[in-house]
């Protein structure tokens, strides 16, 4: 279940399906791409690469 954050409330979205989630109320709308991010998703490369001479 996802939640719609407004303010200092949040409540289920009342729409969701296996494409994303929507909430009229707060025209809020939330799209699936992919699988869960995960921290190895979040870390830059470690060395950019090098120009070639």
């Amino acid at each position: 279940m996802t939640y719609c954050f407004h303010g200092d409330r949040s409540h289920s979205f009342p729409v969701e399906d296996e494409s994303g989630a929507y909430c009229a109320e707060h025209g809020v709308t939330l799209l699936w791409n992919g699988g869960p991010i995960t921290a190895d998703d979040l870390t830059p490369a470690a060395t950019p690469d090098e120009p070639e001479e």
